[in-house]
This record gives C-alpha cells, sequence and structure tokens, in this order.
C-alpha cells in the first residue's frame, strides 16, 4: 500500500512527573527527547505495518533538522517530497501528569508555514500516484483546502490539536476519515457528546468519524455501523503517541476496504502495540 503522509515532524520534548504536578512549581521526573510530529510520528506506524510511505514536511536548517531527516530515513520514510527551508526545526514541548497524559504542551511548528498551496502544486501528481494521503491541521487552512480539491486518492485527516482543529471545517465534505480526540472533535463541531459530533461531522460531508477517547477507547461512526470499541487495558505509561498509531491503523486498514468497526479494531490494535513497543521494551 502506497501512502503520502503530508504534515508536521519535530523534535519531542517529553517530560513526565515523579508524582502530582502542582501549579508555578518544578516537579521531580524524567525528560526525554525523540522524534516526532503528527504526521511524521504516523508515517512512521504506517511504515512498520507494512506501507510504503513518503512523508511530505517542511525540513528545517539547523542541527535538530539533521537529526531528524536521519531518523526518517532509519525508518524507511521517503522524504524526497519535503521542502527544505531556511528556518530551524519544529519543536514541541510536552509535560504529562503522572498517569500518562498530556497535562500541556507548547509547539512550535512556524517552519510549516513554508507548505503553502504554491508549494503543494508540484507535489500533487505525487499524491494522486498513491493509494490513500493523510492530512494533519499542522497545514494552513489554505494549504488543506487546496490538496483537498485536488486530491483524487482517499483522504484521511488528524487534527492535531484543538487549536487548529477548525481550520479543517472547509474540507469536511471531501475526507474519507477523521481522526480527533474528544476536546479536537468538540472544537471542531461544538458538541462534547462524542455520538453528536460524529454525527455533525458526518453530516458536513465526512464519510468515517473515528474519536480518540483516551483510556476510554474509541467512537466510531459511519452511515452504515456506530459504536463504542473499549481500550486494550495498558500499565501506567505516557499515552504520547497513542493517537497517531490509531490514525495509522485505521488508515490502513480503510484503504484495505474494511468495515469501519474493522478499522476502529485495527487502530485500537495499532495504538496498543506503539504503546507497549515505546514505553515497555
Amino acid at each position: 500500500m502506497r501512502i503520502v503522509v503530508v504534515g508536521g515532524m519535530n523534535l519531542d520534548l517529553l517530560g513526565v512527573p515523579n508524582g502530582p504536578l502542582l501549579p508555578r512549581d518544578s516537579a521531580m521526573g524524567k525528560i526525554t527527547m525523540r522524534p516526532g510530529g503528527v504526521g511524521r510520528n504516523i508515517a512512521k506506524r504506517l511504515q512498520a505495518l507494512g506501507a510504503q510511505v513518503r512523508l511530505m514536511t517542511a525540513l528545517g536548517n539547523d542541527d535538530r533538522a539533521s537529526v531528524l531527516a536521519h531518523l526518517c530515513r532509519k525508518d524507511g520514510i521517503d522524504l524526497s517530497l519535503s521542502l527544505p527551508t531556511d528556518l530551524p526545526a519544529p519543536c514541541y514541548l510536552c509535560i504529562h501528569d503522572e498517569q500518562g497524559d498530556m497535562a500541556l504542551a507548547v509547539n512550535d511548528m512556524s517552519a510549516m508555514e513554508k507548505l503553502t498551496p504554491e508549494a503543494m502544486a508540484s507535489r500533487m501528481d505525487a499524491i494522486n500516484a498513491a493509494d490513500g494521503c493523510v492530512l494533519d491541521a499542522n497545514l494552513s487552512p489554505d494549504t488543506l483546502s487546496f490538496i483537498a480539491r485536488h486530491a483524487s486518492v482517499p483522504l484521511m485527516l488528524d487534527p492535531v490539536s484543538c487549536a487548529k482543529a477548525p481550520r479543517v471545517k472547509r474540507i469536511l465534505p471531501y475526507l474519507a476519515a477523521i481522526k480527533p480526540n474528544r476536546l479536537e472533535a468538540e472544537a471542531l463541531t461544538g458538541e462534547k457528546n462524542a455520538e453528536r459530533a460524529a454525527d455533525l461531522m458526518l453530516k458536513a460531508g465526512v464519510k468515517n468519524v473515528f474519536i480518540s477517547l483516551g483510556a476510554e477507547g474509541v467512537y466510531f461512526a459511519a452511515q452504515e455501523d456506530r459504536g463504542y470499541l473499549p481500550a486494550h487495558p495498558l500499565p501506567s505509561v505516557p499515552l504520547t503517541g497513542a493517537g497517531d498509531a490509531l490514525c495509522a491503523g485505521i488508515c490502513l486498514a480503510l484503504l484495505e476496504k474494511k468495515p469501519i468497526r474493522a478499522c476502529a479494531q485495527a487502530g485500537q490494535e495499532a495504538a496498543f502495540h506503539a504503546l507497549m513497543q515505546d514505553n515497555c521494551a
């Protein structure tokens, strides 16, 4: 399966405290550094699941960018469609709570502004030569709209964050699938309830909706079927990356034309194995 992922790649700085976080106080804990970004993480998971992946992202001009490019090549991810820039590599700083969930985060993705509609124009043939394309909302609304209007392959989208989720509203009718988490679904639709939020996205034209509910599992919805799937039990580990692996598993199953319930199950399996591999090796 040939898949093009268009989205962000950045350096992740992750902090996990030993105990409860206290406002305006320093917490003892562990800090790790690793490659990340929604687009890159999805590309890595797709590659691990057996897909041939090309990542289209904005490349920085500093040492972090060289490290990120090297690690992509090591993971078998093709960067030939990516765009060199004169900006530092994007960076993501995340603090987890003691349960492993994200407590707060800051990201600097300014290099992604270079992925303009004009930059996409020369790359659309490569996208349309693939079996499918995954987008993330690190792209600007104009770039998302350009790709959506000119793509002839199935499009799946990850909204990335509450702040960026509204960027995707105008392309909902073009999407084969969308994978928000609970808060992103609310930011996109105004609905806190997952079922009602999914209904609104379906009415807007999305074919398949998968709302990640963290430790509670996932809610999936399409015209032919809908329901909840519980998450696999996990030890207390950071959950960063689970949503990206979920998206990868869903995407591959959709392109294999599996029913929506089976796609949700494939996503859950991919998320579980990714977390176990990252945190329990």
